[in-house]
Order: C-alpha cells, then sequence, then structure tokens
C-alpha cells in the first residue's frame, strides 16, 4: 500500500471519513422491551419500528418439562418488526419469577448440567418455530445461581452456530456479582438495567432511581469486569416512582407527562414523582453512543407519543436530527495554565492532544468558565488509565470551592477510554474551573460541564442535591454474601437497618464501619439494607447465604 493514500484526493477522504462515522452512529442499538402482557395485535401498529434496532417480547417461560409458553399475539409483532428490519428477541424470566416460586424451580432444574442440553433444544426449536431472532436471558438476583453460567455458555453455542443471537439483562446491584466473566464471550451484548435505586420497595427512601451518574458507574462496572464496551448497553427507563402524596408506586413516562405540563422537560414533578425526561434520556444516550454499544429500553408501552416522545428523543441523539444540549465541552489540553503535566498525541475518537504524564499533586486550571444558573451541574471527564487507584478532584477559584473527587477506573491502557462523572452544585457566575490530581496515574482527553435537568426541577438548590445523586448510585456486594455486606460508594459512619424482606421487621441495626456491616448473624434470606447518612437514605437488596 505504501502512499497511495496520499493521490486520494481530498473530496473523497472526506467521504470515506463521514460514511465510516455514520457506519458507527447506525451501529449503536436501540433494543425496546415490549411486554406481552398488553395487546399486541393492538400495540404493533404504534410501535415506531425505524427508530428501533431491536425488539425483546418479555416474557415467555418454562413449565416444568421445559416448554415455553407462547402469547400469539407475538406474531404481529415479528411480522411487523421483520418487515423494517428489525431483529425480535423473546425474553426469558423476568424480575418477578427471578424473585421465586414454581416458575423459577422449574429454571433451577431444567439448567441443570444433566437437564441443560434437552431444555437448550427446546428453546432453540421454539425460536425457529416462532422465528425470533435470538434468545434474552432475564434471570435475575436469586435466580443467578451456580448453574447459569454452564446454561448460558452452552445456549449461546446452539444459538450462534444456526445463526441466532442472544442477550442478557443485569444489574450490578442485583446479583451482578453472581454472573460469571466467562459469560461475556457468550453473549452478543448484555442489556444493563442502570435503575431502580429505589422504589416503591422503600417509601421511606424517595429520590432518583435513574440519575445519569448510575448509567456511568453500571458501565465502569461490567466493562471493569472485562465486558467490551460494544457489548454494553445503556438501560433507560421509561417510568418513573411516586412518593409522597403523589401515591408510593410505579407510574408510566406517558401518565406523568399526561398530567403535568412541561415534565417531559424535567426529572422530577408533583409532590413528589422520579423519572427521567427528554433531557436526562439524550443525556444518557449521548454517552452510550460515545461509550458504549447502544440504548435498552424498559419499557415501550410506557412512552409518550408525538414530541414528547423518549424513542425520538433517543432516535434524535442517535441521528443526529436534533442533539441534545451537550453543554460546555472543553479539551483537557486547552488549559490556561498548568503545573507538571504534558500533552501527546490521543487515539481517542476525534484524535487531537490529551493531558497526560499527570502525577500526585499536578493540576490544570481553566479560566472563564461560566455556570449560567445556580443548581446541580454533571461534570464528565474523558479519561484513560493502566493503574489501579488514580483519582482526580475539582474545585473553583484556586480551590476555594471544592466540588469533591472522582476516582478514575483502571480502564486498561493509557489510550483505552472510558468517560466518568461526577454531579456538583454551583451557585450562578463565572470561575477559574480546576482539576487536581490526588493520585498518579491519569490521561485527560476532555471534560465536559452540563446543567443536570434535577438541578433545572428544584425550587432551591441546595449541596445536599448532589450528595443524594451520588447516593442513589451505591450498591452493595458481594451479593450474595456469607459474613460481610460492603458498598461501592464511601459511607462510613452512616447508620444502617437490615429489615427482612418478607415479614418487614427490622432484624439489624448498626454503624457502617469500614465501608461495610457484619451480618454473619443472619439467617439465609432475602434483605433489604436501609442506608442512611447526613439525612439521605436509599434501600438496596441483598441476599444472605
Amino acid at each position: 500500500m505504501k502512499n497511495n493514500y496520499k493521490k486520494m484526493p481530498l473530496k473523497w477522504m472526506i467521504i470515506l471519513v463521514l460514511g465510516v462515522f455514520n457506519l458507527s452512529m447506525a451501529q449503536k442499538k436501540v433494543i425496546a422491551y415490549i411486554p406481552n402482557w398488553v395487546d399486541l395485535n393492538s400495540f404493533s401498529s404504534s410501535v415506531q419500528y425505524s427508530k428501533l434496532t431491536h425488539i425483546n417480547i418479555a416474557f415467555e417461560n418454562p413449565d416444568a418439562n421445559g416448554y415455553l409458553s407462547w402469547n400469539s399475539g407475538s406474531t404481529t409483532i415479528i411480522n411487523a418488526a421483520h418487515a423494517q428490519n428489525v431483529k425480535v428477541f423473546v425474553s426469558l424470566g423476568g424480575g418477578a419469577v427471578s424473585e421465586g416460586g414454581a416458575i423459577r424451580d422449574n429454571y433451577f432444574n431444567l439448567i441443570t448440567s444433566g437437564n441443560r442440553t434437552a431444555f437448550i433444544q427446546k428453546i432453540y426449536d421454539y425460536v425457529v418455530a416462532h422465528n425470533f431472532d435470538g434468545v434474552d436471558v432475564d434471570l435475575e438476583g436469586p435466580a443467578i445461581n451456580g448453574d447459569y453460567g454452564g446454561f448460558v455458555i452452552a445456549l449461546a453455542a446452539k444459538l450462534h452456530a444456526n445463526g441466532k443471537l442472544i442477550s442478557a439483562a443485569l444489574s450490578e446491584g442485583y446479583g451482578g456479582a453472581n454472573v460469571p466473566s466467562s459469560t461475556f464471550a457468550a453473549y452478543d451484548w448484555i442489556n444493563i438495567m442502570a435503575y431502580d435505586a429505589t422504589g416503591p420497595w422503600a417509601p421511606g427512601s424517595p429520590g432518583q432511581h435513574s440519575p445519569y451518574s448510575m448509567a456511568v458507574n453500571q458501565f465502569n462496572y461490567w466493562t471493569g469486569r472485562g465486558l467490551p464496551a460494544s457489548k454494553a448497553i445503556i438501560g433507560l427507563p421509561f417510568y418513573g416512582y411516586g412518593f409522597g402524596a403523589s401515591a408510593n408506586q410505579g407510574i408510566s413516562y406517558a401518565n406523568i407527562v399526561a398530567q403535568y405540563p412541561g415534565a417531559e422537560n424535567l426529572d422530577q414533578v408533583g409532590n413528589t414523582i422520579y423519572y427521567n425526561g427528554i433531557p436526562t434520556i439524550k443525556a444518557k444516550t449521548t454517552f452510550a453512543v460515545q461509550n458504549a454499544g447502544g440504548v435498552m429500553i424498559w419499557e415501550l408501552s410506557q412512552d409518550a407519543t408525538g414530541a414528547k416522545s423518549l424513542l425520538t428523543a433517543v432516535n434524535q441523539v442517535i441521528t443526529g436530527s436534533n442533539p441534545p444540549g451537550t453543554g460546555t465541552l472543553i479539551q483537557a489540553e486547552n488549559y490556561s495554565t498548568m503545573s507538571g503535566v504534558q500533552t501527546e498525541a490521543t487515539t481517542d475518537t476525534g484524535g487531537g492532544l490529551n493531558v497526560g504524564y499527570a502525577d500526585a499533586n499536578d493540576w490544570m486550571a481553566y479560566y472563564n468558565i461560566n455556570f449560567p444558573t445556580s443548581g446541580n451541574y454533571v461534570i464528565e471527564y474523558r479519561v484513560a488509565s493502566a493503574v489501579n487507584g488514580a483519582r482526580i478532584s475539582s474545585d473553583l477559584n484556586a480551590g476555594t470551592i471544592q466540588l469533591g473527587a472522582v476516582n478514575i477506573p483502571n480502564t486498561g491502557g493509557w489510550q483505552n477510554w472510558q468517560t466518568v462523572s461526577q454531579t456538583v452544585n454551583v451557585n450562578a457566575g463565572t470561575y477559574n474551573f480546576g482539576i487536581f490530581i490526588q493520585a498518579s496515574g491519569v490521561n485527560l482527553n476532555w471534560f465536559r460541564i452540563t446543567k443536570s435537568a434535577a438541578g433545572l426541577a428544584a425550587k432551591t438548590a441546595s449541596p445536599q442535591i448532589a450528595a443524594q445523586e451520588d447516593f442513589a448510585s451505591l450498591n452493595v456486594y458481594p451479593n450474595p454474601t456469607q459474613d460481610t455486606l460492603s458498598f461501592t460508594t464511601e459511607v462510613s459512619g452512616a447508620n444502617v437497618s437490615i429489615i427482612n424482606s418478607e415479614g418487614g421487621a427490622t432484624v439489624s441495626s448498626q454503624k457502617v464501619n469500614n465501608n461495610s456491616v457484619d451480618v454473619s448473624g443472619l439467617k439465609s434470606g432475602i434483605y433489604l439494607v436501609l442506608v442512611e447518612k447526613d439525612g439521605i437514605k436509599t434501600v438496596r437488596r441483598f441476599i444472605k447465604k
């Protein structure tokens, strides 16, 4: 090949580059779950198939002999989807089934090493008979047992050998730690359930159940365990939860915007309903386009129509027809002044330079950064690192206002790029923005400051709001656990109540020590852990072995 590229006319080089860029955008997945408890024949006519790449029909499950249930309305969805080149999966399991009961018992028997071959053949025959393109495994939490990994790998081998696909729906905080990393190669992708941080099961802990930070943190968790970023699909909730006077229940996005004018541009309405409006959905989709393999929707029947549709908002980001408000994006090398760092060529999207060779106590300052209104802002950092333990912090006006610190994951190389974020609270004004290297080992390509939709909705801005959003991203591990339960967010000193999920009785009260609590004295079962610190509460579910 040598220097032949030098002879290529500039016009064709530009067309080639744009073509590659558009292809990469087009390959981003937009996956929608459609529940089969709605009238599928009627619902099919309202689906915006052109804005989807995949549909998962949820849920079908086996009887004791391994034969899957069937909803005849699925045929209407499958035919309409295939007519527009949209692939359709059958989704097995579901959150309710995973909790326990006869159907989960069927799974536990059918996926054993002695029974799984016959069960997999029945699943495959079912997929072929009904013209599905693949299988989505939605076994969650306590349904992820010791046979899960072997079953998934064998099912994937059968499907892939016959031109079919396989995916999963998984959450870090609800059984994620029990998913063997060996399954990552078997799955074509994983739909990351980055929602339900709180909800009806925690009426005393109102708050945002799916903040932007949760999408970023869950992406970093799964990719940090070895899942390729291209296989990480960011889950988007098309529903909210109401607390207090607004009732402790789930509410569809369609109902929220029908009841509250202007709600489509907020994340919080009434007294009080928390959900994701158009700005947050666009921000998450932008993150997925830049970092992950696409987005997943739970679930499509809860969307609004017309200009308020969240699927339309997703599509606008994916196609670039109406990009989200992307805030203020600043290239890291465009600092006003610095100490200790150097710049180098980057292989990240867009090319150019990144800041590197950043050691502890190095810093960069960026003058005259405007925060137009008071409230919450999301600060995203595009980072790469080949070490563990790197940490940066941000501040205003040479450290007179501290905004907090961010842990930098080991991305697997100095040019393997990920985006991490923090939510901060800032009063309106123009500041000198600073980034300080607390612990060595980070490259920085750019950072972006975006007004949070939650901050726009708040009547009064408070530093506690930012803390509440960080609290919402807290998860527990290992899960299930035997003796000790640890927290992903620093909550040492917090008050903890452990509640039996069956009877609702509090069985233990203690303070978090070394960011963990002792659960060795609990009986085997499913529990809720209520964490309270500085007036903020959140609840997580865990399993005691």
